[in-house]
């Protein structure tokens, strides 16, 4: 189905056109597209580097940009119209991530000067609301709860993440602190008293902490971050108050480090629509995708290609989640889909590092590059083919990249496969026809060399490694079967279970054995002492005739009666006669 038919089931509501590959790749930045300068009325040479950039969520909105630099100044961009750009001071230092309100034109930025505020963008005019103070460092990553304006939260170099609601203490300009999760991704201890104590770390045990990078909502009540130096994703469930334990906190599920090198840090967080995608950018030059249902912790894609070395390279997703772009450290930008690992374009045209990047909500594709030449850039689907009016200077364009994938691969070798043997086939039916019952021994001898060793190897599959082989080993060659010395159950009816040896006695030292033999000489003693007398014997009138005594008492009493008198005389008054039992013979 064509490109166009697809997008005219969209439109009458027929179907969803979610593969747009070709029109990805006619991504086009003219160079009046192209800025240089952050606001037009500034008087600077060159501007500082862009750290954030967003696209409003507000219906019919959608078009309004918020750009962040390292001077700490905020400027909302209406990319359909050049000329309206406006903005302010709104910090006194770098502003590292801002958010959108849901369905409200307001935003919630994240500043190196340890705060978060509030702004009101409305009416071509930017008016700061609120402020929040909480962190001891720089304020890296800020997130509002999922389809909700009003709760947010933010994480720090600090280590803490906090979550914030702006429905409280609505008259006072400072914001308050719902509740905090300390040292969410340190790995040393912190000692619980200093964390009861204040809500702002020393010093020194924040310089231990790992800063907080990401942060996403999955819903209401589960919150999701990533540090820079642990390499583990961490879902907490903000039910639970995390004050009230001594040691670190211990979240909900964790999803460790999928990769095999020590740059385990991530960059960013991002999360689908559905709340089930969770794409994190990680500081090995990967994108992981994870799903978030089963929290399993192997990841379902692996997303490659690009260079991540800084902790300021973001990415974002496209409206419907097929489509991923992300910064590079290679001066490009590059767009994934989704199901494929490898990029399917590249976005050219800038002279250093692409950090932030960001997706346009509406359905025509609008995206916007920033990069540390001080420029940003705003791309949409252009020509398949450029004018020749097309400026050099300034200039950017989507080039497509050779598809790489595993399946391409094994059907590009089995099409070549396919070839040789179909080229092979032809050549020996004209040598047949030419030669009748042979081979052509003047043109075609590698051919046939060829033809021979196929067929040998085919032989040799079907007669070893085939399932031939069970067979032959059976009835033919049994004498080298690998089974031959194992018990059969059929043939013997005896079970391989029921043949086995004993397993050997340990053999034993000298010291153990006597050991043993003296605890049970111990035992025999304490059991004949503590039991009952032993019954006498009644001797027999009749002894059995025998060589020597049997009994222990005969050949007792045979010792003692040895040349006594006693054994030829019987004793009187007793009905009892004890002699020898040689006497008695």
């Amino acid at each position: 189905m064509s490109s166009a038919k697809k997008l005219f089931e969209q439109q009458y509501g027929v179907a969803r056109w979610k593969c747009y590959d070709s029109i990805i790749g006619r991504l086009r930045c003219p160079k009046e597209e192209q800025y240089v300068q952050l606001l037009p009325a500034e008087d600077v040479l060159l501007d500082t580097p862009i750290f954030a950039c967003k696209f409003a969520q507000q219906k019919n909105n959608e078009t309004l940009l918020a750009l962040a630099n390292e001077d700490g100044k905020l400027a909302i961009h209406d990319t359909t119209n050049r000329e309206q750009r406006y903005g302010v001071r709104a910090h006194n230092n770098a502003i590292f991530d801002l958010a959108w309100m849901f369905e409200d034109m307001k935003i919630v930025t994240a500043s190196g000067d340890h705060t978060a505020r509030l702004f009101d963008v409305c009416n071509s005019d930017i008016r700061e609301i609120k402020a929040f103070y909480g962190h001891s460092r720089s304020v890296k990553t800020i997130a509002f709860r999922k389809d909700d304006p009003s709760v947010f939260a933010t994480g720090g170099r600090d280590g803490n993440i906090i979550v914030w609601d702006t429905r409280t203490d609505v008259g006072s300009f400072i914001g308050k602190a719902d509740r905090t999760i300390f040292n969410s991704h340190n790995t040393k201890t912190t000692p619980s008293k200093t964390r009861k104590k204040c809500v702002c770390l020393s010093p020194s045990t924040a310089s231990s902490a790992k800063s907080v990078t990401g942060l996403v909502f999955q819903d209401d009540n589960t919150l999701i971050s990533c540090g820079a130096g642990d390499g583990i994703i961490k879902i907490w469930d903000l039910r639970k108050n995390y004050l009230f334990y001594k040691h670190e906190p211990i979240p909900k599920n964790k999803i460790p480090y999928a990769g095999s090198t020590t740059k385990n840090g991530f960059s960013s967080l991002i999360i689908d629509k559905d709340c089930m995608k969770l794409y994190a950018n990680c500081l090995d030059s990967t994108i992981y995708s994870y799903n978030l249902s089963t929290c399993n912790p192997v990841p379902i894609m692996k997303y490659v290609g690009h260079q991540n070395s800084t902790f300021y390279i973001k990415s974002s997703l496209s409206r419907d989640g097929s489509y991923l772009i992300s910064g590079s450290s290679d001066e490009n930008a590059y767009i994934w889909n989704t199901n494929c690992s490898h990029p399917l374009v590249k976005l050219t045209g800038h002279n250093a590092e692409v950090t932030c990047v960001a997706w346009c909500e509406r359905d025509d594709i609008t995206l916007v590059t920033c990069s540390d030449d001080m420029s940003h850039k705003i791309w949409r689907v252009g020509p398949e083919d450029l004018p020749e009016n097309w400026e050099i200077i300034g200039k950017g364009k989507a080039e497509i990249l050779p598809l790489v994938d595993t399946q391409s691969k094994l059907k590009r070798i089995g099409e070549q496969i396919t070839e040789v043997s179909k080229k092979l086939i032809v050549s020996c039916k004209r040598c047949e026809n030419a030669s009748t019952s042979a081979f052509c021994q003047n043109c075609c001898s590698s051919k046939r060399k060829q033809l021979e060793e196929i067929g040998n190897e085919n032989k040799r599959f079907h007669t070893e490694m085939g399932p031939r082989r069970l067979f032959h080993n059976l009835t033919g060659n049994s004498k080298q079967a690998p089974t031959i010395n194992l018990p059969n159950y059929v043939l013997n009816g005896v079970a391989p279970h029921l043949n086995f040896s004993p397993p050997k006695r340990k053999d034993q030292d000298w010291l153990t054995k006597i050991r043993i033999e003296r605890k049970f000489r111990r035992d025999i003693l304490d059991t004949a002492s503590t039991s009952s007398p032993p019954k006498v014997p009644k001797l027999e009138l009749t002894p059995k005739r025998s060589s020597s005594p049997q009994s222990p008492i005969l050949r007792f009493f045979k010792v003692k009666c040895e040349g006594h008198s006693c054994s030829n005389k019987a004793t009187t008054g007793s009905n009892v006669l004890i002699s020898s039992p040689q006497s008695s013979q």
